[in-house]
């Protein structure tokens, strides 16, 4: 199968070589990025995979005939205009789209572009980072992804999905509640995401002092009251589980929002604790820790988003 990655970012990366041993895997890159992968493959270093290097081809944009039979929707959340027009050629009517991005709202919006029987909503528990241009860590773990339809009547969707994974290392579960595991997959993201970016610290330093391990403890359960009052039916003990899970596995988890605050790049913030602001004033459900975290970071990432379509342009 033709299998299309939008885009070859760290979890792009690693999810498309896994599966480039089974199929025919195009990567979408840009910049210096996709030069390193053209110039000598795309190079992983993985404990779940075992290190290699991906021979798969790479493109700023596909080639005008190329149809692809999935693609792999991995971009950041605020460069998702920007995609719809260089993956919209390769869509046909048999395309399942495979979403992997953070937060919520990325099945509604590729829907809108593409109708909601061929959305796969996914969530990725990957534990891996660009080490730098062309080279990625992927650090073992769990290593799965949860999936589930978007809309209806696309089994020929899911069924795809679950075999093109069953044939990689990556762990992975058909959800007949996949809303349930991405509003799950928020509340980690936006209590891991949210405190080791408003206070530039590691996770563990963040939850090794009291006062910032209060804090995540009160955002998480923002958004789980958030979640409840959207009708998700999260179970009671959610924010204790997610505590817990944090405490246990402090010292490894890390952030990839976190990552990109470290390298200068715009942030996911309007589409993780944002969305969860937005959704909570929506629903009369108060979120001030999710609101000041989302308000002062976007400062950051707007400032920086400006500068890197101008620095596009002089290009």
């Amino acid at each position: 199968m033709n299998i299309l990655v939008m885009a070859a970012g760290a979890l792009g990366g690693y999810v498309g070589s896994a599966i480039s041993k089974q199929h025919n895997v195009m990567f979408i890159a840009r910049n210096t990025h996709l030069q390193k992968i053209q110039e000598n493959g795309l190079i992983v270093k993985s404990i779940t995979s075992g290190d290699h290097i991906c021979d798969a081809i790479a493109y700023e944009r596909p080639p005008d005939n190329y149809k692809a039979d999935m693609i792999i929707y991995c971009v950041k959340s605020y460069h998702n205009l920007k995609a719809i027009p260089i993956i919209k050629d390769s869509v046909t009517d048999s395309t399942t789209i495979l979403t992997l991005q953070n937060g919520i709202g990325s099945g509604e919006f590729l829907a809108s572009h593409f109708g909601n029987n061929k959305v796969i909503l996914g969530a990725a528990y990957i534990d891996v980072n660009l080490l730098e241009y062309g080279v990625i860590k992927e650090h073992g773990g769990d290593c799965k992804i949860v999936f589930g339809a978007y809309g209806k009547n696309n089994e020929y969707h899911t069924k795809k999905v679950e075999s093109i994974l069953s044939q990689t290392e990556i762990k992975h579960h058909l959800s007949e509640k996949i809303t349930i595991d991405i509003w799950e997959k928020l509340i980690f993201i936006a209590g891991l995401s949210g405190m080791t970016c408003i206070t530039n610290s590691s996770f563990e330093e963040v939850l090794n002092y009291p006062k910032t391990k209060k804090l995540t403890e009160l955002l998480i359960s923002e958004v789980y009251e958030v979640a409840m009052a959207s009708g998700i039916p999260l179970k009671k003990d959610t924010v204790a589980r997610t505590m817990k899970y944090f405490m246990d596995f402090k010292s490894e988890l890390t952030s990839s929002m976190h990552q990109d605050l470290l390298n200068g790049n715009p942030l996911e913030v309007d589409s993780i604790n944002g969305a969860v602001g937005k959704l909570g004033k929506t629903h009369k459900v108060p979120t001030p820790i999710n609101d000041t975290i989302s308000s002062s970071l976007s400062l950051i990432s707007n400032t920086r988003q400006i500068k890197f379509e101008k620095l596009n342009k002089e290009m």
